[in-house]
């Protein structure tokens, strides 16, 4: 056996230990009976979160920066079918209109500062919606509006969609890629199809209701968008990978296995740690706080794995599950420190600086994996967890102890991303 499969058998293999050894049998956790000083009010600045580099993007291949531009071209040739001053009998209703346009336009030159181009498409997608949005209510307004149109048009994208999912088998040059490159593309599909759902639909007078008519237009366009976008980003994959062959079965087989692997995992984890911390040392302190955030995330991220699995998501499943582990093991270990006595102490802006200093430090090892992308792809939730926390600061919404607690919650999803990948990249082979 090589020391490589040794370790991943030792990242299930702990969560079994965790069960039979010093935690077997607790229905919750023993804590102290120390009392808590009260904590003190600290304020925080943004600098004492600061910011984190992400690591490169998990998609396999360059995405062309063409999507991006049809967006774009798109948007203001929405903007530019509606004037700055719509001349509209109703001055309530032509005033909605110049300010939702100029809402929609003001955003088409701002900078796009996602970290990944997958995510700097979503962002021209709303951009696009908002557009589309405010051209449909006009439309509507003016007497330009028509609802079998609109159907029709919901139709096609609908049709374009059912040609699209029959033609998906994981096309890809191994299991691995086709996870990387099918991922983004599957959850793409499942936003288009919640798009084209006739809600709101579109009103039989759209002059005495231009704005439903308007949110009706604005969520078929995002669908076609969301459409062409999936088809853009197989496009740009498959034209870097010509060797390229359906992966279908081995990524269905490797998600079975990682599902019941994540709800495995999920249960002797569960049943170690119990309900978790209680008593009036731990109220208000970054114990209790972390145990919520660590065991919510579990539990969402096990939901994410039965709804991709239930629909043949196979390449997002394989995605979840790696972070449901990772997820898992980030709770155990904030529960066994809390165990120990651990985050009842009072938080500072010099420990927030700390623990964000540990996220950056964490999140930059994402990068060093073995399977780094797919590191990428599984720690996601822990970049979430600070940039959650930093816009906690600049908004100045959130207590410290919160703050505090993402922070040290992305340092424990960051270190056990790498792991997890390299369990799940096993699965793939």
């Amino acid at each position: 056996m090589t020391p490589r499969r040794t370790s991943r058998r030792r990242f299930l293999a702990g969560f079994g230990a965790v069960g039979t050894a010093a935690l077997a049998g607790c229905s919750s956790l023993p804590f102290g009976d120390d009392s808590r000083a009260e904590q003190p009010a600290v304020s925080l600045a943004t600098d004492d979160v600061g910011s984190v580099a992400w690591p490169a993007s998990p998609f396999p291949v360059p995405i062309p920066g063409s999507l991006a531009a049809a967006h774009e071209a798109r948007v203001r040739d929405l903007l530019a079918e509606v004037p700055t001053e719509p001349s509209i009998p109703n001055e309530a209703v032509a005033a909605d209109l110049a300010s939702d346009r100029e809402r929609a336009a003001a955003g088409v030159d701002r900078a796009v500062d996602d970290p990944w181009p997958v995510d700097a498409l979503a962002a021209w997608r709303r951009r696009r919606e908002r557009a589309a949005t405010v051209r449909g209510a006009y439309r509507a307004a003016t007497g330009g509006g028509d609802p079998a149109t609109a159907a029709e048009r919901r139709q096609t994208v609908r049709a374009d969609l059912r040609a699209f999912e029959a033609d998906v088998t994981y096309r890809a040059r191994s299991p691995r890629e086709a996870v990387l490159a099918y991922g983004p593309v599957e959850s793409l599909l499942a936003d288009c199809e919640r798009r084209v759902r006739p809600t709101p639909p579109y009103p039989e007078d759209p002059v005495a209701d231009p704005f439903r008519a308007g949110e009706a237009v604005g969520r078929v366009e995002t669908a076609r968008a969301t459409l062409d976008d999936a088809a853009g980003l197989r496009e740009a994959y498959l034209a870097e990978r010509p060797e390229a062959t359906a992966q279908w079965a081995s990524v269905a087989a490797a998600a079975e296995d990682l599902e019941g692997s994540a709800r495995r995992t999920r249960g002797v984890v569960r049943e170690a740690l119990g309900d978790g911390p209680s008593g009036d040392d731990v109220q208000g302190t970054v114990a209790r706080e972390l145990f919520r955030e660590t065991e919510w995330i579990v539990e969402s991220q096990i939901d994410d794995v039965e709804r991709a699995m239930d629909v043949g998501e196979y390449a997002t499943a394989v995605v979840a599950s790696g972070r449901a582990l990772a997820a898992t093991e980030a709770h155990r270990a904030a529960g066994e420190a809390i165990r120990e006595g651990g985050y009842r102490e009072p938080v500072t802006a010099e420990s927030v600086r700390t623990a964000a200093d540990r996220a950056r430090a964490a999140v930059a090892d994402i990068g060093e994996a073995e399977a780094t992308r797919l590191a990428a792809a599984i720690g996601r939730p822990a970049l979430e967890r600070v940039r959650y926390a930093i816009d906690l600061v600049d908004e100045g919404y959130g207590s410290v102890v919160r703050v505090r607690a993402l922070l040290t919650h992305a340092v424990l999803l960051a270190r056990a991303a790498p792991e997890a990948a390299a369990f799940v990249d096993e699965r793939l082979r």
